[in-house]
């Protein structure tokens, strides 16, 4: 008689353990094991501001693919209190984070959706002189990337990110963050084979690292979810003052931590929550206090990532 075959958790519970985890895009490597991290002038410290300018749509998907993120609570079509409340950050916000970041010489990277880019080109002719990379955000704000999708569908989907990016700014990103950190099961391999460099969605750790199992040449840039503005002061709903004092005492204790590896500390900045206009100063008072560090490296996430891979593959 054939053997019987195992349920799902009988897969599960009888299988092998191994350090790590269910997926062979990387391994496990904890921090300790690793060799230290220099930054470069011997900085203790990396500091990447990420703006992040992702469009949702005001009209609905056909079929839906996911609630616009923004506003408070979800209504039905037209949801103009949180729709509103999203274009608050294209309208306002973002002009004003900008300001704080020129006002303390603070040159940010940002996050840019297609929708964002080929619907907002006045918008994006003011920040790319302000910005020193550039991140594909995906089509929009409100198309994530998810398993449901065919093989092919994803691969269009990033393909055409890229080209329509490439068309409408002039410029080709080499980092990818999908829209709310959405992946598919396959998605770090279509974005290796897509010539993608490094990709944002991954918060688990505080150094870049290879993404071996993706083929290509990808690595993974860890933004923090954490300290994102959004995570913080929308989410949890942390006053600002809060917010700020987290970011200050993370940036105090892995400054400490880096007279024996470096780390970085990306700072994850969505314009319709902390452009608010009660919002700011906190923004303010963290990059002063950055700003007022010894041994700090202010840069982007393009950079950090390819000093480590310098490092890795000579």
């Amino acid at each position: 008689m054939p053997e019987p075959v195992l349920n799902v958790v009988d897969a599960v519970t009888t299988a092998p353990a191994r350090p790590g985890y269910d997926h062979a895009w990387f391994g496990w490597s904890p921090l300790p094991a690793r060799p230290a991290l220099r930054w470069p002038g011997d900085a203790r410290l990396a500091v990447a501001v990420v703006l992040h300018l992702g469009a949702a749509e005001w009209e609905q998907p056909e079929p839906p693919v996911a609630p616009p993120p923004g506003g408070r609570g979800i209504g039905p079509y037209p949801d103009v209190p949180r729709m509103s409340h999203r274009e608050f950050g294209h309208r306002v916000g973002v002009f004003r984070l900008l300001d704080v970041l020129q006002g303390l010489d603070v040159t940010p990277a940002a996050v840019v959706d297609v929708l964002t880019a080929e619907g907002y080109r006045p918008l994006t002719r003011h920040l790319l002189p302000a910005v020193g990379e550039v991140l594909a955000g995906g089509l929009s704000a409100s198309r994530p990337l998810t398993s449901a999708m065919r093989e092919d569908e994803e691969r269009h989907y990033i393909a055409s990110t890229l080209d329509r990016l490439d068309a409408a700014l002039g410029v080709r990103p080499t980092g990818w963050l999908g829209p709310e950190h959405s992946e598919s099961a396959r998605t770090p391999a279509l974005l290796a084979e897509a010539g993608v460099g490094y990709v944002a969605d991954w918060g688990n750790d505080e150094q870049p690292y290879p993404v071996p199992g993706a083929g290509g040449n990808l690595w993974s840039f860890p933004l923090s979810w954490e300290l994102s503005d959004l995570s913080t002061m929308f989410v949890r709903q942390s006053a600002p003052q809060v917010w700020a004092r987290s970011v200050i005492e993370a940036v105090d204790r892995m400054h400490t931590e880096g007279a024996t590896t470096g780390c970085v500390l990306a700072l994850h900045l969505h314009p319709w929550v902390s452009g608010q206009a009660f919002r700011a100063d906190a923004v303010e008072a963290v990059l002063r206090h950055v700003r007022g560090l010894d041994s700090v490296w202010i840069t982007t996430p393009g950079a950090v990532v390819e000093h480590c891979r310098k490092q890795v593959e000579p």
